[in-house]
Order: C-alpha cells, then structure tokens, then sequence
C-alpha cells in the first residue's frame, strides 16, 4: 500500500480483509485512469485511515462511503462518462457509494485552501492516480484558523442529514443503516462546529474526543459524542428502544450547539451575522453569489446575505428542526442542493 501520507490501514481497527479489498480496489482504478492525466486520491474516512467495518459483514465489508476526489490542472469533463461509470462498478462490489468530485482545478484547490474539506485532506489522503497536486499546491493552515463558515457548513450538512432521518422514522422506515448513520454523524458535526467555532478544533478524532472530554458541556452532551466516535469505529444496526426520543434528543443537542456556535442565545440570526462580521466574512460577493445561484434578488434585509452561504443556511435548517419532519421542506431541500 503505496501512499504520500504513509496510510497504514485505511480502517480505524486496521481491519485487514478491508485493507486488502480497498488495495486491490483502489490499484484496479488507479491503472484505468493512469492515462486520463488526472490526480485522483481518496479521501474521508478510509483516506484518512478511521474507516468504519461492518461488524454483521452480510452486506459486505465497508460501512463508509468512498470520497473519490478529483484534481486537474484545468477543469475538464472529458471524463465525465468514465467517472460515473467506475462509480457503479465499485458501488456493485463494495455495497457501499462510490462519489468522485466534479473534476477541480489548480485555481480550485487556491480558492478552497481554508476550507475544513480540503485541510482534512491535506492531512489524510490516499493517492490513487495522477500527479499529486494537492501535495504540490494546497497549503497546510492551522486548525485554529478555520473559518466560522465552516462550522456553519457542518452544521448544515449534519443538520440536513438530521432531517433525513427524522423523515424515515416518521414513515417508520427500515433503513436502519441510514437512519443511525446520519442521526450520529449529526452528532459529531454539532459537537467539531463547537470546536471550530472556539478555535479548538483537531485533526484526530481521538483529540477532537479529548478536547470535548475536557469542556464544559454537558455531562449527556459528552455522553453523546462519546458514543458517536464509538459507531464511527464500529458501526452497527442496533436501534435504540425509542428512535423517536433519540432523534429528539440529538435535535436537542444539534440546536444547542448551533445557538453555541452563534454566540447569542437570545437572536441566533444575529449572532450569526456578527460572527461573521467579527471573522471578515461579509461581503458584496456573497449576495451577487447568493442572487446568481439562487436566481433571485433579495432587497429586503439584504445584507443577511453578504454572509457565506453556510451560514445564511444554518438559520432556516435549525428552525426546520424544531420537530421530527413529515417531509423536508422542498425550497430548504433545494436550497441545499444549490449551495452545498
């Protein structure tokens, strides 16, 4: 197993059946897209070597997602065609998503350089393919300084993931999988927006435990993060006797964690907007970017949305949580989709 960052088990129990599989996997892909010139590297959890393993193993090994990015030195889709189709061979013989990025730039990598995504990968990757760009052009920044839009992203996109699993329980779904998945990835994205948020953020999920260890919070906050880096390592399709109290629960602590992250208790709106005013992250170019996306032209209260888009989001997600979801809300959905 070849890899820049000396990856020695792409799982968190150095599982070797899954070592071998995701080897054998990853050097099948690496030599159909040798001649495509493209960098490609894993990343997520098994690129960052804390991959989960299915205990049951009747579904197959791999419980997480494969995070397939994709780099060139100038955008291109030529290989548009060949990425989804690799995407479907692999998610027939692992049981699990195959997601490659959108193929990203050199001036992407630049652009994205203080984002959580791309620092996490600067920090644990494994090279499939191609030349290493992101070695070469994306700096390492300090996890103290990552900007407070990126605890927002987190709890967007933990937050959404929240809502999808109020939905299935509410239409008394049996995808466990699902459900459990994202009911504790919601979990550890409330809990790492607090660090972020205070600057204590860490790359290791066993520091991050520390960190949240010898906070404040909490006793059940901490007994909830606790058990959530638990699944993380070893997944498993246990529901708990009540889902519904246990998803109220998460809610609970998910919305306290954002009213933490915002610094106001009393107006989230507008503890967000000073947060955001407070790290420079106001600006003109986000509401021409909000209006261009959106294909609207917000006048009243416009300048909600010199904010980054994260956190013009994070307002109407934590509303939407105020109770277990029937159905997501369409216009939230989308609006999701559009700035994610």
């Amino acid at each position: 197993m070849s890899n820049v960052k000396n990856l020695k088990s792409f799982t968190a129990n150095c599982d070797a059946e899954t070592n071998d599989l995701l080897s054998g996997v990853l050097e099948e892909m690496g030599k159909t897209l040798a001649d495509t010139g493209l960098c490609v590297v894993l990343g997520g959890s098994y690129g960052r070597g804390d991959g989960g393993v299915r205990l049951d193993r009747e579904n197959g090994l791999l419980y997480n997602d494969l995070d397939l990015f994709v780099f060139a030195c100038k955008k291109t889709s030529a290989y548009d065609h060949l990425l989804k189709e690799l995407s479907r061979k692999y998610e027939h013989l692992l049981h699990v998503d195959v997601d490659f990025s959108r193929v990203l730039s050199v001036k992407d990598i630049k652009n994205n350089a203080s984002r959580l995504m791309m620092q996490e990968l600067k920090r644990g990757y494994f090279h499939v393919c191609g030349e290493d760009l992101l070695e070469k052009y994306l700096p390492e920044k300090p996890a103290e300084d990552l900007p407070f839009s990126e605890a927002c992203r987190l709890l967007v996109n933990r937050g959404m993931g929240l809502l999808f699993a109020g939905e299935k329980i509410s239409a008394n779904s049996s995808d466990t999988d699902f459900i459990l998945r994202n009911i504790y990835k919601a979990i550890l994205g409330a809990g790492d927006a607090m660090l972020i948020s205070g600057g204590k953020y860490r790359w290791k999920l066993a520091e991050r435990l520390e960190m949240i260890e010898k906070s404040d919070m909490p006793p059940e906050w901490k007994d909830l993060y606790r058990e959530a880096v638990e699944f993380k390592h070893s997944p498993h399709r246990q529901k708990k006797q009540n889902m519904i109290s246990f998803w109220n629960s998460v809610r609970d602590f998910y919305r306290a964690a954002a009213l933490h992250c915002s610094g106001d208790r009393k107006d989230f709106h507008h503890g967000i907007f000073v947060r955001c005013h407070k790290d420079g992250e106001l600006s003109v170019a986000n509401y021409i970017k909000y209006c261009i996306k959106s294909r609207s032209l917000p006048l009243m209260a416009w300048k909600h949305y010199t904010m980054p888009a994260p956190a013009i989001l994070v307002i109407p997600v934590c509303a939407a949580l105020n109770k277990m979801p029937q159905k997501i809300d369409e216009q939230l959905y989308q609006h999701w989709l559009i700035f994610n």
